[in-house]
């Protein structure tokens, strides 16, 4: 049972703007960890990739069991910072560049811990959030 706090749903204008106005936040907080994390070469993992796909998917999973999808605080922190923040498409581009470098092993590594990983954020940011809420009760 999820604890998050009933909105309207919000459309138009003012949405658009929490999104990209979050967007922008996410984003830019992504290019920094991509500069403090440098991918450590054709050698290892991507590592600023892998680690804002797993915090992120860690947010989400609290702001689910705070707030309902569709309200103004998702799209701001979802859609917005999140959704600016998180990177499927580096993610892809990552996979390919292994696969064309034929580094199966790298591949198949940085697909599993990537998904058990963000999942497992996921899931983990949800029961601290909700367990959280049950003791401020």
């Amino acid at each position: 049972m999820t604890t998050a706090a009933r909105e309207p749903a919000v459309s138009g204008a003012r949405s658009t703007l929490a999104a990209a106005g979050g967007g922008v936040v996410g984003a830019s907080a992504r290019w920094t960890v991509g500069e403090l994390l440098a991918d450590s070469g054709s050698t290892g993992l991507p590592w600023a990739t892998l680690s804002v796909n797993v915090v992120g998917c860690l947010l989400v999973g609290v702001i689910a069991t705070r707030f309902e999808r569709g309200s103004m605080a998702w799209t701001l922190l979802v859609t917005g910072v999140l959704g600016g923040f998180t990177t499927m498409s580096a993610f892809a581009v990552e996979l390919n560049r292994f696969a064309d470098e034929g580094r199966t092993g790298a591949l198949v590594v940085y697909l599993a811990v990537t998904i058990a990983g963000g999942l497992s954020a996921l899931l983990l940011g949800e029961q601290a959030s909700a367990r959280r809420a049950r003791v401020h009760e």
